[in-house]
């Protein structure tokens, strides 16, 4: 190493790249203090792993994996959390007298030399990806945090559990305490945190890929303290424990912007206290990656296209329905669309769209927010949800005087929207004239790529499926690993059915036909059931009969 690769001549050199690619990359790389190699990555020109794979072979350095089991925590405090952060390194080991460590760049020789001037070790550079290094660095570094809240915390004494004073709430430990559980949840993708007292224990359950599991469980003693704390930084009234109140934080985390929804709950016990962790970044998402197959695409866009009518996403909460209805949104944005929305609250600033949020006190709700904005000439109108007759009859009104109305419904089918409907007093003309389809929705988890085993389908599990007994049928689960936790699942991908309103499904709505009867001419008209995506996403090894059976038991 005592002469440094130019990586991305090498990469020109094996063909993964053009010489124009690389110039283009050289340019955008100019004053950003960005290595070549991540220009390279953030184009979309090459992967983690191919960059991995080359410097491997030319560097002649190992590559490592980092997981659980070849990280020994210790280590990691021999160089501080922001050397790591600034170069990209990772130190996961001892051996020897000597340092392992994980790099982006082996070949950053100041990386090398502070690292070795920090430890008083040798170091030994390792291999890894950018990706990788940042998780590592993330999960570690956080729980290390995380623990030394927590002993500052049992080493000052500060807190009695009979009275809190403004002091011990902002308190050096119990500020750290909840910081880090806050990040941490972030880190580690969580939807939801919930903190709750059980016994004489404080128990954090983080709510990953749709399943809640518990994170932490400590004493109770800085329980309060930490109630507090939450509630200063949503802007609540600390005093007040018997009535349910509701707030936000504001938190830049990695520098993404993160936004916690929180609500306090009374209990027997004492308060709990349940955060919604919205990461802004992560609701920009395109049609293909919502989960939709090409059938569903056709469906969804041919119901886009309309210029006017109501366009219902249904889905019991947490189903993901506020991201499709901006991945709709980011569709049909443009510069000759008016585009409004009122939202409880607004979770995603779009560009070009006006948004408005919903304010109770002052008396603005989804029905008066609907009648302003037919005063604003709009060409297209979202609506966070509609919850009862009054915000129905004022979408349907403006779906049917020449206006795109996208909104929410609770319910469990496509189908059982239009009895949602119906229930709120709609007229069922005024549903025929209006509504052109309804989107349902629900939220599987994804096999673990990294842990991806396969294996022969069962009997059983083949009659849930609805395939030939007769015939072999390979299905895949995730074995467990240090990338998903152990659970054999990473990520989630949606399972739908489109209803898409024609004639046939109007006429029977207004001869208030039933839901059986709807249901089965939307499926001779084409409409593929929840139950049949989920099949098929089974089939493909997307995710498993498990999770097929967790979330469409109730539709079909």
């Amino acid at each position: 190493m005592s002469q440094k690769v130019r990586i991305g001549d090498k990469l020109v050199e094996k063909g993964y790249i053009s010489r124009e690619q690389l110039e283009r990359a050289l340019k955008l790389q100019n004053g950003t203090g960005k290595r070549i190699g991540e220009i390279l990555i953030e184009q979309g020109i090459i992967t983690p792993e191919l960059l991995t794979s080359v410097l491997t072979e030319l560097l002649d350095i190992e590559n490592i994996s980092l997981t659980r089991s070849n990280i020994n925590p210790d280590v990691i405090k021999l160089i501080p959390e922001n050397i790591c952060r600034r170069y990209k390194i990772f130190p996961f080991k001892v051996e020897r007298n000597k340092l392992l460590m994980a790099m982006a760049d082996p070949q950053d020789r100041q990386a090398m030399q502070d690292a070795k001037r920090i430890s008083g070790l040798d170091v030994i550079p390792y291999i890894a990806t950018m990706g990788q290094v940042n998780q590592a660095i993330e999960i570690f570094y956080s729980n290390a945090d995380l623990d030394k809240a927590l002993k500052e915390y049992s080493d000052s004494g500060v807190l009695k559990e009979e009275s809190i004073l403004e002091d011990d709430i902002n308190s050096a430990p119990i500020v750290r305490l909840v910081h880090n559980i806050l990040e941490t949840a972030v880190r580690m993708k969580a939807s939801d945190i919930h903190i709750e007292r059980d016994g004489d224990f404080m128990r954090i359950r983080f709510r990953v890929d749709g399943i809640l599991s518990e994170y932490m469980k400590m004493n109770s003693r800085p329980y309060k303290a930490v109630i507090s704390r939450v509630k200063i930084m949503a802007g609540l009234n600390i005093s007040e424990k018997r009535l349910p109140q509701d707030g936000r934080i504001f938190l830049n985390v990695d520098n993404r912007s993160i936004d916690y929804r929180v609500s306090t709950m009374p209990t027997s016990k004492d308060e709990k206290v349940v955060m919604r962790v919205l990461d802004r970044t992560t609701f920009m998402v395109s049609k293909e990656k919502l989960g939709l197959n090409k059938k569903n695409i056709q469906v969804y866009d041919e119901l886009l296209e309309n210029p006017y009518g109501l366009i219902l996403v249904v889905g019991p909460t947490g189903s993901g329905k506020t991201t499709t209805l901006y991945a709709m949104l980011n569709q049909l944005n443009s510069i000759e669309k008016n585009i409004l929305t009122i939202e409880d609250p607004v979770e995603y600033e779009l560009d070009g769209i006006n948004q408005s949020q919903i304010n109770y006190k002052a008396g603005l709700d989804f029905a008066n927010a609907l009648r302003a904005f037919l005063r604003q000439d709009p060409d297209i109108i979202m609506v966070g949800e509609i919850r009862d007759l009054d915000t129905a009859q004022i979408g349907i009104r403006a779906a049917l005087t020449g206006h795109l109305v996208l909104s929410t419904l609770h319910s469990n089918t496509a189908v059982s929207a239009i009895s949602r409907l119906l229930d709120m007093k709609v007229d069922s003309f005024l549903i025929t004239s209006a509504l052109t389809g309804v989107v349902s929705q629900r939220l599987v988890r994804k096999v673990c790529e990294n842990c991806k085993i396969s294996y022969l389908a069962e009997e059983g599990e083949k009659k849930a499926l609805n395939y030939p007994l007769d015939k072999e049928l390979i299905l895949y689960k995730g074995s467990g690993c240090d990338k998903c936790n152990y659970t054999g699942y990473k990520g989630r991908t949606g399972v739908y059915e489109i209803l898409k309103i024609t004639k046939s499904v109007r006429d029977l709505i207004n001869r208030g036909a039933t839901e059986a009867d709807i249901q089965k001419k939307a499926e001779e008209l084409g409409m593929e059931t929840m139950r049949k995506d989920a099949t098929i996403k089974v089939i493909n090894g997307e995710t498993t009969i498990e999770e097929m059976l967790r979330v469409t038991f109730i539709t079909d």
